[in-house]
């Protein structure tokens, strides 16, 4: 009885914990999509989940390093971060501090499903959350089973047992801050899989998984198929097909970064309409435009400096720089002059600037400020 009060109380710390790390990173998880930690589950002497001719940790590192291979192509703005890269276990605990330490924007498990049943095939992703069936809560002890491999995983989890189904009302008891998150990339995700890899969509499921319990930013488990269907393992064993995979997982990364910038575009654009200095009898705000970069940079980055109101969008590939903001294209064109006069900004960002005008968001028009019109 002591152990249940003592769980409780230590889910209360560790959920306190989780929010204060959250708020404690740069909030990129609710901006930008920059770094994506992909876990190939299982590993070493934990082989996960066996088929006939198959094991699952295999199957999930060709997966994994052939997704951040794709997402480095496609995305190369997109830091990949593996929490390995060859065939060794690592500790569920170690895993979420990898994804911790390094401020991730989004978690991405990768397993392989397994039934006593031969019948059930299809993919499925799963959330933290409350278990909505026994079946939900099987998957959890099975992929939680790993903890019990570990030494001296009694003291690192707490006497935490994945074993005993009153053990995951700790875990029930602290939802995640980023579940709205997690759960609209694990629909994407579900998505992806079911166009891109071709696979049957079991849907989005909610289980307690302690990895995703201990990581700070939206995170999903994704289970590609089983194992124990014949028909699936030899699909999931073939290169072709891991690799298909692979691509709906990278893809589905692209769609979420995609939503979640345009969704902090379009805050920022609103949040600017509600500034004294934009003219509130427009819809539209102009800003000077004048950097587009590879990689991110920090607003407190010296090349910002003499700057006001510093704000960035992501356009094909690449994060495109903005300074100030008015509510039509001459002021902007004002703004403009005056830093020129001011002589704070390097020349260099302005003689090729350009007054961006956007509308809900998006980029309506481009136009070079230098030589753009005369202003009264």
């Amino acid at each position: 009885m002591m152990k249940r009060y003592y769980l409780y109380f230590l889910a209360l710390l560790i959920s306190l914990h989780a929010v204060k790390a959250i708020f404690a990173q740069n909030n990129n998880s609710y901006r930008y999509v920059d770094k994506v930690v992909l876990d190939a589950g299982h590993g070493g002497y934990d082989s996960g989940a066996r088929g006939n001719k198959s094991k699952e940790k295999n199957i999930t590192l060709a997966i994994a390093l052939e997704a951040g291979r794709i997402i480095e192509e496609k995305y190369p703005g997109v830091e990949v971060i593996y929490t390995r890269k060859k065939d060794r276990f690592v500790k569920l605990h170690d895993r979420a501090k990898i994804a911790n330490e390094n401020a991730a924007d989004l978690f991405i498990s990768i397993h392989c499903n397994s039934n006593p049943s031969t019948k059930p095939f299809g993919t499925e992703t799963y959330v933290m959350g409350l278990h909505k069936s026994q079946e939900n809560l099987e998957v959890a002890k099975a992929e939680n089973a790993a903890i019990l491999l570990e030494e001296g995983h009694v003291q690192q989890y707490d006497g935490f047992d994945p074993n005993l189904d009153e053990d995951y009302i700790m875990l029930n008891m602290f939802q995640s801050a980023n579940i709205e998150q997690s759960l609209g990339f694990s629909q994407i995700l579900q998505d992806r899989m079911k166009t891109t890899a071709g696979m049957y969509d079991r849907g989005v499921r909610q289980a307690g998984f302690v990895m995703l319990y201990l990581t700070t930013m939206p995170g999903v488990l994704l289970e590609t198929g089983f194992l124990s269907n014949p028909g699936e393992e030899k699909y999931l064993m073939e290169k072709e097909n891991q690799d298909m995979i692979a691509e709906a997982i990278a893809d589905a990364v692209g769609d979420y970064k995609q939503l979640i910038e345009r969704k902090f575009e379009a805050l920022s654009i609103s949040n600017n309409r509600s500034n004294k200095t934009v003219d509130r009898q427009t819809d539209k705000v102009y800003r000077i435009g004048f950097a587009r970069l590879k990689s991110q940079k920090p607003y407190g980055h010296k090349m910002f400096n003499g700057m006001k109101d510093v704000w960035h969008y992501y356009e094909n590939g690449q994060y495109c720089y903005t300074f100030g903001h008015a509510g039509s294209f001459d002021k902007a064109k004002a703004l403009y002059q005056k830093a020129i006069l001011e002589d704070k900004i390097k020349w260099k960002y302005l003689k090729s600037a350009e007054i961006v005008e956007f509308e809900e968001g998006k980029v309506i028009s481009k136009t070079k400020a230098a030589g753009s019109g005369n202003i009264e």
